[in-house]
């Protein structure tokens, strides 16, 4: 947890510099990819849609009662490849650590697992695609991968909300 704050002063000095830009400095982008290491979904079949290929960092969740959409795969015809929506529910942390959520079909609880599909960092926001690392079972049993978006403040702490479980 230590690593993260450091990480989010880190990112917030530098975004804060930076300000004049528009975007967050090289260093700060090099540093969030460092410490963030990406990970890939595969969609081949309906058996394995969102099945993590390649792991990258796995967080955990801090808080309970996070949405997530169900995760959603297109083919626009039989011969063409399948594509991963990108349908997220979108969790925003405010500078004071204030949260609005939107909706989503399913709920993450506590301690649920998430990888990072992508990130964005800019002079106003730090930006994750998270996918759930495991398929959450719904109430009718079906099981599913959930999509969160989280948007952080640059100068709001990310460890109520989430903290790394592992980097690979």
């Amino acid at each position: 947890m230590y690593r993260v704050m450091l990480f989010l002063l880190v990112v917030a000095i530098a975004l804060g510099v930076s300000l004049g830009t528009g975007y967050a400095s090289a260093p700060v982008r090099e540093t969030v990819v460092e410490h963030l290491r990406l990970s890939r979904i595969d969609g081949p079949s309906a058996s394995a849609d969102g099945h993590v290929t390649r792991q990258g960092t796995v967080l955990v969740l801090e808080a309970d009662a996070i949405p997530a959409k169900k995760l959603r795969f297109v083919q626009a015809n039989t011969k063409s490849p399948r594509f991963h929506v990108p349908d997220y529910a979108r969790v925003a942390v405010g500078r004071e650590g204030q949260l609005t959520a939107g909706p989503g079909d399913i709920v993450l609880g506590r301690g649920t697992r998430l990888v990072v599909l992508d990130l964005e960092v800019d002079a106003h926001q730090v930006r994750l695609l998270a996918h759930t690392l495991e398929p959450v079972r719904l109430p009718d049993g079906k099981v599913v991968y959930g999509c969160t978006e989280f948007v952080f403040d640059p100068a709001a702490r990310i460890d109520p909300w989430l903290s790394i479980a592992s980097e690979i």
